[in-house]
């Protein structure tokens, strides 16, 4: 069996969406952008924990955005070949597939449909399906010891069941060995004098306020008397040559937790039901290396269909790509990245390849990414940002450097996970071919256009500017640029702007030469001409970047209009615009 998808209209930041799952789903995105809320959606079809009460739901779980007065969640299953599953839907079932839906609105109370298709959807009597299917919910809070009070007379119980014949006999007469050590330990400790002596006038006054104490005495006891209560209240703790200890930190206990919880699935595992699990953020209080075992841990170690959401790009650098749900907001609605649609994904992460790491995973949950060609210029426009009033980490906007101009793979992720981009690449003149040239040509309108070609990206207007003028692109190697190559060129740039492709006049160090940094360039590198201080700046770029902005901080002020940030600008504006409630 597999949850394939889930349709959700008009409940809490969800207007109308389409999702599809994987076996292994990892859903992440951006604080409160609506990853909890889809696993409550879930929950309201298949957690047993989920009462009738919380069924009714609130005014405050309707989409404020678009005020919605109804809620309808639509859970397509597919590949239903458990015995249990079939014999549960019957009717409801055709070539392994059932649509479960769940309908509330403001003016009535909530109902439940299932059948083999949406035209054939028939009324239910609530969730009477959920003994044989349902969903475990691992929350966010858990909490260690509240879990284990509330859970270990179940696992040992169900451990208890899982004994043969031979265990049972031999658990049972160690039982009765521990009973008998219990009572001399209390005989023992009654024995100690200060222990006995400071409960004798306790006794005593007792006696006196009534016959019915006669005989009962007061006595210490070293936690309980019986064997079978103590094994009922056993206490967590690691065993050490030591003896035991306490459970450890957050960390650790998250571990202890997340094994316990992973444990007892297994042990519950029988063929009257079938349970899929839903796992709220497993990284908590871990640190990176620790975070990506538990990644592959959860993976491998849950048989069932397993939801895991998470904040973590170490999480993400061991999870199947292919298998991530991105979740996005516009105007204050959430969507999935194409719809969490596998193959489109699946195509556009196996070229992206080695480049996914823990670095590049920040992507993941940025609602803006300014691609670059190296550090130098991640180290300029972080710099630069805060001086014209574009805050990054409020707008959730990362500069990332693609270590060169292999800029194809990083657009074609942000295009599949819908994240707005904005690109800044050198405006390069080479020659060509390598060999002998023969021609000089625009390299970085090549480039760019490549990718538009490549990708799809919508540019209809420098496309078809393109396609008309291409052969204005090129001239012959022994010629300067005419001034139609010039115009061409010009034209291009500004019509490249429109979808996020930002050119520069020649690179980012002759730019800044050209800039209102000028002067403040010139008196850092003790240069006089333009020729000399660009190549000053390119020896050692990132160093020397990092050193002038350490020393030149306040001096950016000064480029706030220049067309060098426009980039940052533009981003800045698109993020700022989706994210508002129109």
């Amino acid at each position: 069996m597999k949850l394939e998808k889930i349709h959700i209209k008009g409940f809490r930041n969800y207007d109308d969406a389409e999702i599809y799952f994987q076996q292994k789903s990892l859903i992440i995105g951006s604080n409160d952008v609506g990853k909890s809320n889809l696993l409550y959606a879930l929950r309201l079809l298949f957690d047993k924990s989920i009462s009738e009460r919380d069924l009714e739901l609130l005014d405050s779980d309707y989409n404020a955005y678009t005020q919605a007065d109804s809620i309808e969640i639509t859970v397509k299953i597919c590949e239903v070949e458990e015995d249990c599953l079939k014999s549960l839907f019957r009717g409801a079932l055709k070539e392994g597939v059932v649509i479960i839906r769940y309908t509330n609105s403001k003016r009535s109370s909530y109902s439940f449909y299932w059948g083999f298709s949406e035209e054939t959807l028939i009324e239910i009597p609530s969730r009477q399906y959920i003994k044989r299917l349902n969903m475990q919910y691992l929350d966010a809070n858990r909490n260690l010891l509240s879990f284990m009070n509330r859970e270990r007379t179940k696992m040992l119980q169900l451990s208890k069941e899982e004994r043969v014949p031979e265990d049972v006999v031999s658990d049972d007469l160690l039982i009765s060995q521990i009973q008998a050590g219990l009572n001399d330990i209390n005989n023992k400790v009654s024995s100690l004098t200060y222990v006995s002596s400071s409960l004798a006038s306790v006794n005593k006054e007792l006696s006196e306020l009534s016959i019915h104490n006669e005989g009962q005495q007061l006595k210490y006891v070293s936690g309980n008397s019986k064997a079978d209560e103590m094994l009922d209240n056993l206490v967590l703790s690691y065993s050490t040559d030591s003896g035991p200890l306490s459970v450890g930190g957050d960390g650790r206990n998250n571990q202890i937790f997340l094994a316990t919880w992973i444990s007892k699935q297994k042990v519950d595992t029988t063929l009257d039901h079938v349970t899929f699990f839903a796992i709220e953020e497993p990284e908590a209080h871990l640190h990176p290396h620790q975070q990506r075992k538990l990644s592959e841990y959860v993976q491998n170690n849950l048989s069932g269909q397993v939801f895991i959401t998470t904040h973590s790009p170490y999480i993400i650098s061991r999870f199947n790509p292919s298998n991530i749900i991105r979740l996005y907001s516009i105007n204050r609605n959430t969507l999935a990245a194409c719809s969490g649609k596998k193959k489109y994904v699946e195509d556009v992460f196996e070229n992206f390849g080695y480049r996914l790491n823990a670095i590049s995973s920040e992507t993941f949950f940025s609602d803006g990414v300014f691609l670059v060609e190296g550090v130098s210029e991640v180290l300029f426009y972080t710099a630069a940002s805060k001086k014209i009033g574009v805050d990054l980490d409020r707008l959730n906007i990362s500069v990332l450097s693609v270590e060169g101009i292999g800029f194809k793979p990083y657009v074609a992720l942000c295009e599949a996970l819908c994240i707005p981009w904005v690109l800044r690449t050198d405006n390069d003149i080479f020659k060509k071919p390598s060999n002998a040239p023969t021609k000089n040509y625009y390299a970085g309108l090549t480039r760019v256009m490549g990718i538009i070609d490549e990708l799809h990206l919508r540019a209809q207007d420098a496309e078809g500017y393109w396609k008309e003028n291409e052969s204005l692109s090129e001239w012959d190697v022994n010629d300067a640029p005419s001034a139609d190559n010039i115009s061409f060129n010009t034209t291009l740039v500004d019509k490249l702007r429109k979808i996020g492709i930002f050119l520069s006049n020649k690179d980012l160090e002759n730019d800044l030469a050209d800039s209102a940094l000028r002067t403040t360039l010139f008196d850092y590198y003790h240069r006089k001409d333009k020729v000399s201080l660009v190549d000053a700046m390119q020896k050692k770029k990132a160093e020397n970047m990092f050193n002038f902005l350490l020393h030149n901080k306040e001096s950016l002020h000064d480029i706030r209009d220049d067309n060098l940030m426009l980039p940052l600008v533009d981003l800045a504006k698109t993020v700022s615009e989706r994210n508002k409630c129109e």
